[in-house]
């Protein structure tokens, strides 16, 4: 008997278990929470009691780096660090900047991949002490201040049976996850992006005003808020969320099909994705195989991995939405199957993307992204580079069923029926050039089936014009005249750019 290959199996099937986001979790996360330490100087901003971190302090440094999620910590320098505990000290701080001619970053949780709320100089104004929620359970709207965690989120909701697409990872902040669109749990099935379902917002403007944006009140900072993305021209305090039912018979199937079956998936998702119950949410993986023998090389150890997760109301709905995969030819064809798994909402955060698990995994990160009506084309013109990807963490991933349409009073403007993107993470500092490289070879790959981009995964620091792409022209023109209307000095810092 071969007792390794056995073994490796088992290995799968435990694997399988997780499903494609728990593979996720094996491969990326953090808790994105930032905690100023007691040395740091006095307050010294007129209507903010709490600490301000200097360049000068001893907990500067270790500060500055816990506010970005993952190992790539950019190269730059606020002059201060400010945590606001109310909306009021977010008015004062923001009123304090644009006095003294001070530059303000936003930081909700600290999980864009370019770490865009760290900039030189100026105040990183960091959000995530701001965590109220409150919920109106007959109107389906829930509260939400910008530092809230999804996991948060969908605990509180849970409690009056509601619940949100927030997104996948239980640590992310809502701020810049909504801002940037938000590709959230069950996302087909609520609106596409997150961003979609913000029924209003709370802002401080660049003169430190408050002010409430809607549908009737302020419709254009509404319409800037839905998708505005990390170069918003204010800070976001709090959102109103149209909230839903809370799915009460959630399964969830997994599949590990070898990479060279991947014309499988594509083929068979290609058939099944129109015509699917838009509860269903389908993610499929190219990744690393973690049992493959450690001297095997990087084009013999990847794998194919698709999860389906059916948010019914009942267990007979649930089923009905996975049959079409369990009969189809990716379950004939895979090599290890798990089919119609039990869970509720709140189980799949610990079960498919721990950060207290092997899931944990942090690295040095970068990612791109497309907007996409040809998800099978991409995979097939990428599968023969993603071989090449020294690191076992490096991954792909596509969601089906976006079905995204155009919205008037949302700025969000990539527009296409799924989703695409690619992750490169790795360890040691000596081949983050490699890396990129390796990255940007991967977009070339994604850009000609692209109809646009997700603003929160675009390398904006080495390539900004990729933050025009996450647009349509007329948004774009639309964001420009938007800033120079609200915020004429340049208070607040815009999207990132090279380094000067």
């Amino acid at each position: 008997m071969d007792h390794s290959a056995n073994s490796r199996r088992m290995a799968l099937k435990q694997l399988v278990s997780l499903g494609a986001i728990g593979a996720l979790g094996m491969l990326r996360a953090g808790n994105g929470q930032a905690a100023a330490s007691g040395s740091a100087t006095k307050a010294a901003i007129p209507g903010f009691a709490g600490q301000i971190t200097t360049r000068g302090d001893a907990s500067y440094e270790s500060l500055r780096q816990a506010l970005v999620w993952h190992r790539s910590k950019p190269q730059r320098y606020p002059d201060l660090i400010v945590q606001a505990r109310s909306e009021a000290e977010v008015a004062a701080i923001v009123r304090h900047a644009a006095q003294n001619r001070l530059k303000v970053a936003i930081r909700s949780g600290g999980h864009n991949p370019t770490g865009a709320s760290l900039r030189d100089g100026g105040i990183c104004l960091d959000l995530s002490p701001l965590t109220d929620i409150k919920v109106d359970k007959q109107r389906q709207i829930a509260s939400v201040q910008t530092g809230v965690r999804a996991i948060q989120l969908v605990a509180r909701l849970a409690e009056d049976d509601l619940t949100f697409p927030t997104a996948h990872c239980m640590t992310v902040g809502m701020g810049g996850f909504l801002l940037g669109g938000g590709i959230g749990w069950n996302h087909t099935y609520r609106s596409g992006m997150a961003t979609l379902n913000i029924e209003g917002a709370e802002l401080v403007l660049a003169d430190g005003s408050r002010v409430v944006a809607n549908a009737q009140e302020n419709p254009d900072l509404y319409w800037a808020v839905r998708g505005g993305g990390p170069g918003l021209f204010a800070a976001v305090t709090r959102f109103q969320l149209k909230a839903y039912p809370l799915p009460k018979a959630i399964r969830v199937s997994s599949y590990i099909l070898p990479l060279d079956k991947l014309a499988t998936m594509t083929s068979t998702l290609d058939k099944l994705a129109p015509g699917k119950d838009p509860r269903l949410e389908i993610l499929a993986l190219l990744m690393h195989n973690p049992e493959a023998p450690a001297d095997a090389p990087p084009e013999k150890s990847k794998i194919c991995f698709l999860t389906a997760f059916a948010f019914g109301y009942s267990a007979e709905e649930s089923r009905a939405m996975l049959a079409p995969l369990a009969q189809s030819p990716i379950a004939r064809e895979a090599t290890v199957r798990e089919e119609d798994q039990p869970f509720t909402l709140m189980e799949l955060f610990p079960k498919f993307f721990s950060t207290e698990t092997p899931g944990g995994y942090m690295g040095r990160y970068a990612a791109e992204s497309a907007i996409t009506d040809e998800p099978g084309k991409i995979l097939h013109d990428m599968a023969d580079h993603f071989r090449t990807a020294r690191s076992p963490i490096c991954h792909v991933i596509a969601s089906y069923g976006l079905n995204l349409k155009p919205h008037a009073d949302a700025c969000y403007s990539s527009i296409a029926r799924h989703y695409v993107g690619c992750f490169a993470i790795w360890d040691d500092e000596k081949e983050d050039d490699y890396y990129h490289r390796w990255l940007e070879k991967s977009a070339s790959y994604m850009d000609p089936w692209a109809k646009g981009h997700y603003v929160n995964e675009v390398d904006g620091q080495r390539h900004p014009e990729r933050i025009q792409l996450c647009y349509s022209p007329e948004s774009w023109q639309r964001l420009q005249v938007l800033r120079q209307k609200y915020d004429p000095q340049g208070v607040f810092h815009s999207y990132l750019a090279p380094p000067a």
